[in-house]
């Protein structure tokens, strides 16, 4: 596929009035590109909506800049810095445990300190003929041995090499960590070799990988207790070496157990050679020790020490700035972007989001920005960008780079390594292409088939329209700052896909609830993962797929715990927390991208509920829309209050008519025959439209569909849908 001519990220997603955003642009275009501000007002191409508007707003950055293509290095490894402690001229031994998942990859590296420019220096690689020990000594002089037998995927191996100048032995072994009749046994390799490695001065310590100024050879699989010794020692020695026992002859020895939720790769020799990891591999996964007695890597963390690197890891891409913007001091509050422009054909869009001063709203109502949820599925590649797709790209306009073709700024937690295991992490720190206006995702499907951002930016619309003034704050503010950064809002609005959520974030809404605050939930499958940040990783989230929930991949046994916090992951549910306690709904069912009407239900009709319906007569609703033509629709939420639905929680309308494709979530199959609610699968697949009081004087309004928002704009925002929207806000403000 072409190469994405422009494009770039910011280094945040939200700030505050008097704070600044840098932004870093790669632009293969041989002319200057111009950049300007715009205020995003409505992000859906669809020609049958109200399409693409955007407001011009007066920067400081405004104006043309040079092009420069800015390069992404996609791969993990842990980098040494080099020191003269290493010394293996005399000789030398090295090895690790290791798990390979990608054994027909040639010369995956384990450790080197390998010159390639100068060819000079040693390097421990595994691949097809299995493990292999390369010395150089930078004078035209390399000997490479290896055993010739190639290694198991997903087995742990002990391997080392050794060499001995003065005994002119160069040796190779690897043996299984399990003694298995399936596993080939201890296999070692030994010829005469008189070559002496030589190190160059500056050139680090990789482990995982190969290289010096560019990285190569990235090992995919676990690594565990990579160790150096500037000697020659037995094989028994070094095999216990391997197995976690202490050797004063130990030059370096790489502990991953420790600090986990760190960038650092902690030395246990006591000779300072702690390394550095780069683009956020795996941690808090199991190493050749885990045996099944603990789950938890804070109890046991010697049970934890591996790193899952993989050829695709990314984390930073390291662009340089291009220009910044300095927001004013009394700027509003609202979504924005940075539009670049090579051509009137070729433009892109860096989206960000300005939230009001801290505890000095703007406005009574606040919009919040699903951003956890945005980072964790970036880059989604939805495997579905066909020639229906791109004819509709193309019909209307929209942008045509899709994940599914450009890979190249790493994927989504949706998806999975090129080894075959999930993405757990997933960084801003890199250009975003499905954050975008002018995106869409499902080709074939009634309505604009939008996710996320422009699927959103229904709502934004639809206020707009209506002449609400509001503010955004955005997971991040609610996350560091909790109920403090909403306290001050009368009214609090999702967006169609909350997903995500950690503790924090959780807890803020929850507070603002109980303190007598408004909020009302449009959207669908909210607050159903608990991620994880952490400041040593900036700009990430974890996510990791335990025991249930519908789920892209499932993590391993012994692997629910976050490596950036700690605490167990997975579903709110599986934590003691669904949806349904904060929300009165929490996640039933999913299907393909359409939608289907409500029903209202007899309670609707009741004195103390029937404001919310003033002005509406259908007993239909939402029976259009440009989310899968139906405000009811791709994910269902239902109330259920063995799930903890309030008591006092009123359901007013429930959809129907969903085709074949919804299934019912995995969390509710007991048996063939049996749910966990004891009821029929029929009646649990239903979005429910809810509403109950919460204490002082606070309410909570949900939806419980993704498709819901698509359906504010129709019709000129005139329909039942937007008319019921309007009654919850207004009777919310005390209009």
């Amino acid at each position: 596929m072409d190469e994405i001519p422009i494009t770039g990220y910011a280094d945040r997603f939200s700030l505050a009035p008097g704070e600044k955003i840098n932004f870093k642009i790669s632009s293969t275009s041989n002319d200057p590109y111009r950049a300007k501000l715009i205020r995003v007002i409505s992000g859906d191409p669809n020609p049958e909506g109200p399409g693409l508007i955007e407001e011009d707003i007066e920067a400081d950055f405004s104006g043309a800049y040079p092009s420069r293509r800015q390069t992404t290095n996609l791969g993990s490894y842990v980098r040494v810095p080099s020191n003269n402690s290493f010394n293996p001229s005399g000789g030398f031994t090295l090895g690790a445990s290791i798990w390979p998942t990608k054994i027909t990859i040639n010369d995956q590296c384990i450790i080197s300190q390998f010159n390639s420019a100068q060819d000079a220096g040693i390097a421990l690689f595994v691949g097809p003929k299995g493990a292999s020990i390369v010395v150089a000594d930078g004078q035209n002089n390399l000997i490479r041995l290896s055993i010739d037998r190639p290694l198991s995927e997903r087995r742990w191996y002990h391997i080392w090499a050794s060499f001995d100048l003065g005994a002119s032995k160069l040796e190779i072994c690897q043996t299984p960590v399990i003694d298995s009749f399936d596993l080939d046994s201890p296999l070692r390799k030994e010829i005469s070799c008189s070559t002496k490695p030589i190190l160059i001065p500056q050139q680090p310590l990789i482990i995982g990988a190969a290289g010096n100024n560019k990285i190569t050879n990235f090992f995919n699989g676990k690594i565990e207790r990579p160790f150096f010794i500037n000697t020659a020692i037995n094989d028994i020695d070094a095999l216990d070496i391997a197995k976690g026992a202490n050797d004063t002859r130990i030059t370096a020895a790489w502990d991953f157990s420790k600090n986990i939720s760190s960038q650092e790769a902690v030395d246990i020799s006591g000779n300072n050679f702690t390394g550095k990891i780069i683009n956020l591999p795996t941690r808090a996964v199991k190493g050749f020790m885990w045996d099944g007695s603990c789950f938890d890597w804070t109890k046991k963390p010697e049970h934890y020490g591996a790193i899952h690197f993989h050829d695709d890891d990314l984390y930073d891409c390291e662009w340089k700035t291009d220009f910044s913007f300095h927001v004013p001091a009394n700027f509003k509050s609202g979504i924005y972007a940075a539009k670049l422009e090579i051509t009137e054909n070729i433009t892109e869009m860096v989206p960000f989001f300005v939230t009001a001063p801290l505890e000095k709203p703007q406005a009574r109502i606040c919009v919040l920005i699903p951003t956890f949820t945005y980072t964790v599925y970036a880059n989604i590649a939805r495997g579905n960008t066909n020639n229906e797709m791109r004819q509709r790209m193309n019909d209307w306009g929209a942008q045509k780079y899709s994940a599914d073709d450009h890979a190249e700024y790493g994927l989504s937690t949706y998806n999975y390594h090129s080894d075959g295991s999930g993405i757990s992490y997933s960084s801003r720190r890199r250009p975003i292409i499905t954050m975008r206006s002018n995106v869409i995702s499902y080709p074939g499907v009634p309505g604009s088939g939008c996710r996320h951002f422009p699927a959103d930016s229904h709502l934004w619309y639809w206020l707009e329209v209506k002449g609400y003034d509001f503010d955004i704050i955005t997971d991040d503010e609610i996350h560091r700052h909790g109920a403090d950064a909403i306290d001050c809002y009368d009214v609090l609005m999702t967006c169609s896909h909350p997903e995500y959520h950690t503790s924090n974030s959780l807890n803020a809404l929850q507070e603002y609830t109980k303190k007598g605050g408004h909020l009302l939930y449009l959207g669908g499958n909210g607050f159903y993962w608990k991620v994880a940040v952490t400041d040593h990783w900036e700009d990430a989230v974890e996510i990791r797929r335990g025991e249930g929930g519908i789920r892209a991949w499932a993590s391993e046994p012994g692997e629910y715990y976050n490596s950036f916090d700690g605490t167990y992951g997975g579903l709110w549910r599986r934590n003691g927390r669904a949806p349904q306690v904060l929300s009165g709904v929490g996640f039933t069912s999913q299907g393909d991208h359409f939608g289907a009407p409500y029903r209202r239900t007899s309670a609707s009709y009741s004195s103390e509920i029937s404001w919310i319906f003033e002005g509406i007569t259908d007993e239909i609703i939402g029976d259009f829309g440009l989310s899968g033509g139906g405000a009811a629709g791709f994910e269902l939420d239902r109330a259920d209050i063995d799930l903890g639905t309030p008591l006092n929680a009123k359901i007013i309308a429930s959809s129907e008519g969903h085709d074949n494709s919804f299934v019912l979530v995995p969390e509710d199959i007991l048996t063939h025959h049996d749910t966990w609610p004891h009821k029929p699968v029929e009646e649990l697949i239903r979005a429910d439209i809810v509403y109950f009081d919460t204490p002082n004087g606070g309410g909570v309004f949900s939806v419980g569909s993704i498709t819901f928002c698509g359906s504010l704009p129709h019709n000129n925002c005139d329909n039942n849908i937007s008319t019921m929207i309007d009654n919850v806000i207004r009777r919310f403000l005390g209009n």
